[in-house]
């Protein structure tokens, strides 16, 4: 620097200045590009009136089959690709009533006086020795009663109704043998209904019956068993023992549970008194059935995969207009905004059926497809999202199966929430068992997933859920929060990646040895500003002022641009800068511990070199840690952004080198030490790669990674204007100081913009 003229630190100045606004100003356009959607209400609701007026959408219905084909076309029409209805065996249940003039599904109940029935004798002939004194009359299928999914058909006569409290266990065991028992059981959500059929099975039962206080309109549930990580048909569970022995499940309401209490009631108190039950329910069917899935994808440009889901299915007593048309509706809108877009993940569509009997249709299509959810990155369902402020149903459920997404989602939504969505809310939490949808499945699989659900409604699950039930107005907050999620998760061909990309470097590494090669090189950057100093004959005044000065510039923009606000603007601008004050912090400490015995003691100016290019050392030694740690990460994720991320680190390391080592040799440390040292704060970069890909492995994630960069980010930020600047200034060349700041931060900043 000592043969350039004040007209050539001039020339040099000037064009770092320019490079430096115009590569932060191109930064900022670049930053600041935003996707902007347009969610159709009506074309959402046009879907849900389609999907609805196919009526009952039962596994393996030809209703199911019309909404499979309706749902196809859709796809198609959108510009999805490998459009697809795969079909699978499952265990199904469904309900054919017989015609008007026919014997329905019904259901009555009497008060009788006679005599007991006699063990061993034919179903109903013992009500041939009783009068009846009262009677329900006929209590109509669906308005007073519904079936379970897995519900037993068996026609019954004769059957005593008998009260067992909330039928828990200790219930069951109080009356002991049920031989031919109608249980009546006030259902409190305690137990599983899995359990209390079980148990009602065991004990002999002919019929068990729930009922809730405050429901007159009976909902349909489906009767379902966890094992080995999988929901399971009841039929099918516990190997198949209760396949041939299905008896009569039902849900009644309020109402007709009050009329058979009148009747216990009665009999309670005269031993020839019988409160009994007949029912004909031999409509209602169990069986194999085939479930429909149809699926579609927008191909993306590089690596990664999401999974968007609905179900279309609904329960047999419903058009399912909230459960599930909406979701499919809010499905297809965002199919619709992203085929639009640029896609750098592949983001995948899929509609189930079977959710309503148990997840069957996902289960299914998971087990089809195992190799391939080895590379899904993200499931995202959708279930009944309605949201009506009107009815105290304005806030969206969303939950995600990883902590670190629940933060993720807020930050989201809250920004949707502002941008004209008053008076509607959305809470999120953590469900790691994978919630009450079909997310649960993928989670069950091992995949990150994110649920949206509305809360329970009136008409849920009944025949009331009809589409003037949907709240058109609202169905468009579900869609925008999904479409900004996929964008953040990877979804979007965005400005924010390296100008200048490697081709033929496509797909991820599957072994350590290259992500370690890689940080290797990248870290032994360092040594190359090393060598830099120990080439140079003679480091003048205003060569150290420049280099100083270069190296503070390249520290401060890197810890201020991108490792604080780049990461804030990322994960978020709290964790980020708690993590930067902390860096802060350490490096006030260890100075003050390294320097409480300078107090009297007057550096010489060649000390001060010296000590100032240590603590650099240290510091970036503790920086290239975090930096090999995001390389790893990144290699594991795409080869391709690593090899342009080792370009971009290689070539900050560089002037981080000459940092350390200009100082420790001009403070007599000599050129060899200078040199060894710079190349040793390199090291610290393939051992961070091997942390992240040996040891951390899959808990490390990316807020992890932003945190750590955010805490280098802090220590170079103070080893910058507490050393690097005040050691340049003592060169006493103000202009070879200035220019040199200059000239790393335009560095520093071309390198962060073109290649990432």
């Amino acid at each position: 620097m000592g043969v350039l003229s004040d007209n050539g630190l001039i020339v040099v100045g000037a064009l770092s200045t320019i490079v430096l606004l115009s590569s932060l100003t191109l930064s900022f356009v670049l930053e600041e590009e935003e996707i902007s959607f347009s969610v159709n209400d009506e074309a959402m609701m046009n879907d849900v009136f389609e999907i609805s007026s196919f009526g009952p959408r039962v596994t393996g219905s030809s209703e199911e089959t019309i909404a499979a084909s309706y749902i196809s076309d859709r796809f198609t029409e959108i510009g999805l690709t490998n459009v697809q209805i795969e079909e699978y065996q499952v265990m199904g249940t469904w309900f054919v009533d017989a015609e008007p003039e026919d014997h329905q599904i019904l259901m009555h109940a009497q008060l009788e006086q006679g005599v007991q029935n006699a063990p061993g004798l034919p179903d109903g002939s013992a009500g041939t020795a009783r009068v009846q004194l009262e009677s329900s009359g006929n209590l109509d299928h669906v308005d007073k009663f519904t079936f379970l999914g897995y519900s037993g058909s068996t026609h019954k006569h004769d059957n005593m109704i008998t009260y067992i409290g909330n039928g828990s266990s200790e219930e069951f065991s109080s009356v002991g043998d049920m031989t031919d028992m109608a249980l009546m059981i006030n259902y409190d959500n305690s137990r599983n209904l899995s359990e209390i059929y079980k148990d009602s099975i065991d004990r002999n039962a002919g019929v068990v019956m729930i009922y809730t206080e405050g429901v007159e309109t009976p909902p349909f549930r489906s009767v379902t068993v966890q094992e080995n990580g999988k929901t399971v048909p009841f039929p099918q569970a516990y190997g198949g023992e209760y396949a041939n022995s299905l008896i009569p499940f039902i849900y009644i309401s309020e109402s007709v549970a009050d009329t058979f209490h009148g009747f216990i009631e009665q009999a309670s108190d005269d031993p020839t008194l019988f409160a009994s039950l007949d029912g004909f329910w031999e409509g209602n069917n169990v069986g194999m059935r085939t479930v429909k899935v149809v699926t579609g994808e927008l191909p993306g440009h590089g690596d990664g995969e999401i999974l968007i889901g609905a179900h279309h299915d609904s329960v047999y007593i419903s058009p399912g207009a909230v459960d599930n048309a909406v979701g499919v509706a809010q499905l297809l809108e965002v199919a619709t905004e992203l085929s639009d877009l640029e896609l750098q993940s592949t983001v995948k569509f899929a509609t189930w059926g079977g959710e309503e009997l148990g997840l069957l249709g996902s289960q299914a299509y998971i087990d089809a497809h195992s190799e391939e959810m080895d590379d899904l990155d993200l499931y995202i369902n959708l279930d009944s999202t309605n949201l009506d402020p009107e009815k105290g149903l304005s806030t969206l459920g969303i939950e995600s199966s990883e902590k670190d997404l629940v933060q993720a989602i807020s930050n989201i939504y809250d920004e949707v929430l502002d941008e004209g969505w008053g008076g509607y809310s959305a809470s999120v939490s953590l469900n790691e068992n994978g919630g009450n949808s079909d997310h649960r499945s993928f989670n069950q699989r091992g995949i990150e997933t994110i649920g949206f659900f509305g809360w329970e409604y009136e008409e849920y699950h009944r025949q009331t859920d009809v589409p003037s039930v949907v709240h058109k107005e609202g169905l468009g907050l579900t869609a925008e929060i999904v479409l900004e999620i996929v964008v953040a998760q990877g979804g979007h061909h965005s400005g924010d990646e390296p100008l200048i990309q490697i081709q033929g470097l496509e797909g991820e590494s599957s072994s350590w040895v290259f992500p370690f090669l890689l940080a290797l090189a990248a870290g032994l950057a360092t040594g190359i500003g090393g060598l830099i100093v120990f080439v140079l004959k003679e480091i003048t005044s205003e060569l150290m002022a420049f280099m100083l000065a270069m190296a503070a510039g390249v520290m401060l923009l890197v810890s201020t641009v991108d490792l604080w606000f780049g990461r804030a603007l990322e994960f978020g601008f709290v964790p980020i800068t708690f993590s930067f004050a902390v860096g802060v912090s350490i490096v006030y400490l260890v100075s003050y511990y390294t320097s409480k015995d300078d107090v009297d003691v007057e550096l010489t100016k060649e000390r001060k070199l010296y000590k100032s290019g240590m603590l650099t050392a240290i510091a970036l030694a503790i920086h290239n840690f975090p930096e090999g740690l995001a390389m790893g990460v990144a290699v594991l994720e795409s080869a391709q952004y690593g090899v342009v991320l080792m370009f971009a680190i290689a070539l900050h390391n560089i002037p981080e080198g000459i940092a350390v080592a200009a100082p420790i040799q001009a403070g007599n440390g000599g050129r060899l030490k200078a040199t060894m040292v710079a190349m040793a704060t390199g090291l610290t970069e393939p051992l961070g790669a091997l942390f992240a890909l040996l040891v951390l492995g899959s808990i490390l994630t990316p807020v992890m990674v932003g945190c750590s960069l955010a805490f280098v980010g802090g220590i170079m930020t103070v080893v910058a204007y507490k050393e690097l600047i005040p050691q340049a200034m003592e060169q006493n060349r103000p202009k070879h100081m200035i220019v040199g700041a200059l000239f790393g931060a335009a560095v520093m900043q071309l390198s962060l913009l073109l290649l990432g």
